[in-house]
Formats: C-alpha cells, structure tokens, sequence
C-alpha cells in the first residue's frame, strides 16, 4: 500500500537518526546490501530544446556553455557505450534534448541506437521527451527496457520553473509509458528553490504511480551560468538525505539513483546516502551535460565501503 502525503510529512519531522534508521531496514528488506547499480548516460542530441526549464543548460532561451549538436552518429555511440560496458556499466541512458520524441528518420536512427546498445548486453534507457503509445512499442521491440521522464518538483511549484509545459501533462505521459510494458525512470531536481512540501509532493506523485517506478533518480540542482537558477545555492546535504531516505521507505522495492550534482557531494554524503537507501550511481565523464565525480574516485569509494556492482535487472512488477 502506498504511503499518504501525511504519511511523508510524519517521516520527515523524525529525528534524522531514527529516520535513516527506517529507511534503511526497508532497504535491507528489499535489496541486496553493499551493491550499487552503476548506470552510464549520453547526451545523443544536445542543446536548441524549445522548453524553458529554468535549470536546463541545453534550453533555447538561454545562453551557457553547452554547444548545439546534431544527432549523433550510431558508430559514435556505440564506442561510447562498449567503454562504459568496460567500467561495469550495466544500464545506460540515451537522451536527447527534444520536447517531444520526433518521427520520421530522426526517431528510426534512435531505433537504431537502441538495437545496438541493446546487442551488447546493457540495459537500454531512453530519455526523448514526450512520447507516444506507438513510440514506446517501437522502443520496447528494437531493446529499450526503461524510459525515463522526470516529473522535476511539485505541481505547486512547477510553474515557477517551467512555463512552457505543465505538471499535468507530464503526469498524463507517464500513465503512456506505464501502459506500455516499458520500466519507467521517473524522478526530480532537488534544490532549485522548493519548499520542503514540494520536496515531498515530488516523491508522493511519483510513489503514486501504479506500479511504482523501477528507478527514481534524485537530482541535486547544478546552478547553470545563463540559467534563471544560477544563483541557487547548492542543497543542504542532510536535506537531501532525508528525501532519499523518504523516496526509500515510500518506494521500497525501487532502485533510488544518485544523479546529477553528485560531483559536489563529499565521499561522507555518499556513504550516508548509500545507508539511506539509495543504491544506483551515474558514472562516466557526464550526466547528460552536466559533471560526474572522477571515475577514480568513485571506484575508490566503493571499495572503501565494501560495496560491489550489481547488474541493473531488477523489475519491481515481478
């Protein structure tokens, strides 16, 4: 049974002690402990999005540093992908900066992506925007196995960060994809200037998906230069433990992710995060466009902790 909005106020006015504490017997309960998901990500179509996101680098109505590029070639992606696969890479994510999944040759070169990072062996992700019913079937048959679409922040608070769609209807595409026998990806940006209640009407919307999401990846904000967010200071690291530690115990069987922002958390912040349930890791140079940890370090850390890589296959329906 999934838990109430005032189920997630009562978890968060818990002492942080005792919350962690929770949200890690949840996580023993559902997971195998010690393991982390290791998930590569590409940007295969960057910049020109015609969506105004207010922390988006590749956004049309802002200037930063990310350059415009055309769709990538299918050889390029694929050198990229077989180097992931080598770091131990078991899900990797293919996005693009669309505001809908486009058709025509366009859509059948990312089918084609698809087939080939499906051929060698990972766990094909694609992030394109806003998709149809006959466009999840295509990916589902060419080897795509989740789609992510983040739903950002509340409904509340949405308005403040995006004009040019709305909550409502990014909430109506999910209920596409989760018709669909895709896995959905489906998480938000913490620390763009949300109250706490927005933090947790994030985390309640998305836990009331049904079925529950296989992975929620919790954002921590990048302030852009250029960006209407540049300004934002960096989010409280036990604040956003707590949401971790919320998005775990709302969301049990769900592979919670460390995305964005992670390159500004400190090996101590990632340790407790890991305790609080989170159990996936985006590795490799990027996120996308934005920085991840050193690869160095991040293998480091993992073996500080005794923590081994575990293949992302876990489908929570079953």
């Amino acid at each position: 049974m999934s838990l109430s909005f005032t189920d997630l106020e009562s978890l968060y006015q818990l002492p942080f002690n005792d919350l962690i504490k929770q949200a890690h017997e949840v996580y023993k309960l559902h997971h195998a402990v010690n393991t982390i998901h290791l998930c590569g990500s590409l940007s295969i179509k960057t910049g020109n999005c015609p969506e105004d996101c207010a922390y988006c680098s590749q956004s049309v109505h802002y200037k930063t540093y990310v350059s415009k590029e055309a769709l990538l070639d299918t050889s390029d992606v694929l050198k990229i992908v077989l180097y992931a696969k080598t770091l131990g890479v078991t899900h990797f994510c293919l996005g693009a900066a669309w505001s809908y999944v486009p058709k025509g040759s366009a859509f059948q070169k990312v089918l084609e992506m698809v087939r080939k990072v499906y051929s060698t062996g990972l766990q094909v992700c694609c992030s394109l925007g806003s998709i149809s019913e006959n466009q999840t079937q295509a990916l589902l048959e060419a080897g795509c196995t989740t789609y992510n679409y983040n739903l950002d922040t509340s409904p509340e608070f949405y308005p403040k960060i995006i004009t040019t769609r709305t909550f409502d209807s990014r909430y109506q595409t999910l209920q596409i994809i989760r018709k669909s026998n895709l896995k959905i990806s489906c998480g938000g940006i913490l620390g763009m200037g949300e109250s706490i209640s927005d933090r947790l009407k994030l985390i309640y919307f998305i836990s009331q998906l049904s079925p529950q999401p296989e992975m929620v990846p919790l954002n921590a904000l990048v302030a852009i230069e250029g960006t209407p967010l540049n300004q934002e200071p960096f989010i409280d690291p036990l604040e956003y433990i707590r949401i971790v530690a919320i998005a775990r115990i709302a969301m049990p069987r769900t592979i919670i992710a460390m995305a964005a922002g992670r390159y500004k958390m400190s090996f101590e912040l990632q340790a407790l995060a890991f305790f609080s349930g989170a159990n996936a890791i985006y590795i490799g140079e990027r996120i996308l466009t934005t920085p991840t940890p050193d690869l160095n370090a991040d293998l480091n850390m993992l073996a500080k902790l005794g923590m081994n890589a575990h293949e992302y296959n876990i489908d929570i329906r079953q």
